[in-house]
C-alpha cells in the first residue's frame, strides 16, 4: 500500500504534475506556433510600411489582409552584400546564417523609388531594441525609423517606441555634403538647440529625459548599420552626382 504521507509519494506526485504541466504548455504552444510566426512576419512589415512613411499610411482601422497586401504592392525585396552590390533575386528570407549578405526594403510609387527601409537593432540599457531605419532616395536623408520591440524601462528608455522620439528623426541627415563623409545620425544626452552648433544639428536628434543609455545604444547600433549599408548608399549617391 503507497504510504501518502511519505517524502518519496510526495516527490513523485509533484514530479509528475510538474511533467504533465510541461507538456500540456509544449503542446499549446506547438499548437499556437504558426499563428504566431504569422503575427511576427505581420509585426515586421507593418513597421516597414511605418519606416518610409508611406503616401497612404498604414492606420489602425486597417485589418491584417489589407496590411499584407499593401505591403506586397508597395515594398520589393532585395539583398545587398557587404560591398552594396544587388544580389540578383535573391529574397531577405533565404539569407543563411553566416552570409554576409543584408535586406533592403524599396519602397516605390508608380515605378519610382520613393525609399529604402533596412533593419537596425542592437542593446539599449536592458535589451536589444528592434527597428527600422528609412532612408530617402538620395541615400542621404532619413525619411522615417521605427523601434518596435525591445524590453526597456516604461517611461524611460521605453520612450524610443513613441512617435514623439521616431519623428526627431525624420530629415536628419547620415551623410555630411559639405565634407564628403558618413556621419550617422546620433542622438544626444538633453535637447539638440542645446548642445550642437546650428550647422551640425542636421546629424542630431533629442535624447529621452532620464534615459541616457539607451539613447547611446540606439547611437551605437545606428553608427554600426549605417556603415554596413553605406557601400549601397554611396554608389546611390555617385549615381546621382552631376
Amino acid at each position: 500500500m503507497i504510504n501518502k504521507n511519505s517524502t518519496v509519494y510526495t516527490f513523485g506526485f509533484a514530479l509528475v504534475v510538474c511533467f504533465a504541466c510541461s507538456l500540456s504548455l509544449a503542446v499549446v504552444s506547438e499548437g499556437l506556433r504558426p499563428q504566431r510566426e504569422i503575427n511576427e512576419e505581420l509585426d515586421v512589415k507593418k513597421n516597414i510600411l511605418k519606416a518610409v512613411e508611406l503616401k497612404t499610411p498604414v492606420t489602425p482601422s486597417m485589418k491584417s489582409q489589407e496590411i499584407l497586401e499593401l505591403y506586397d504592392a508597395k515594398i520589393e525585396e532585395k539583398v545587398i552584400s557587404l560591398d552594396g552590390q544587388m544580389i540578383g533575386d535573391k529574397k531577405p528570407s533565404e539569407i543563411k546564417d553566416g552570409e554576409e549578405l543584408y535586406p533592403l526594403y524599396v519602397y516605390k510609387e508608380n515605378g519610382q523609388i520613393v525609399s529604402y527601409a533596412f533593419p537596425v537593432y542592437g542593446k539599449g540599457l536592458w535589451s536589444t531594441i528592434y527597428g527600422y531605419l528609412a532612408l530617402e532616395a538620395d541615400g542621404t536623408t532619413v525619411r522615417g525609423v521605427t523601434f518596435y520591440k525591445h524590453g526597456e524601462t516604461p517611461g524611460l528608455g521605453g520612450e524610443v517606441e513613441k512617435v514623439w522620439f521616431q519623428e526627431n528623426f525624420k530629415g536628419k541627415k547620415i551623410w555630411d555634403a559639405k565634407t564628403q563623409t558618413l556621419h550617422p545620425v546620433a542622438v544626444v544626452k538633453g535637447k539638440v538647440a542645446d548642445k550642437v552648433s546650428k550647422t551640425e544639428q542636421k546629424f542630431y536628434v533629442d535624447g529621452i529625459s532620464g534615459a541616457t543609455m539607451t539613447g547611446q545604444g540606439v547611437t551605437d547600433f545606428l553608427d554600426r548599420w549605417i556603415r554596413v549599408y553605406e557601400p549601397y548608399f554611396q554608389n546611390i549617391r555617385n549615381t546621382q552626382t552631376p
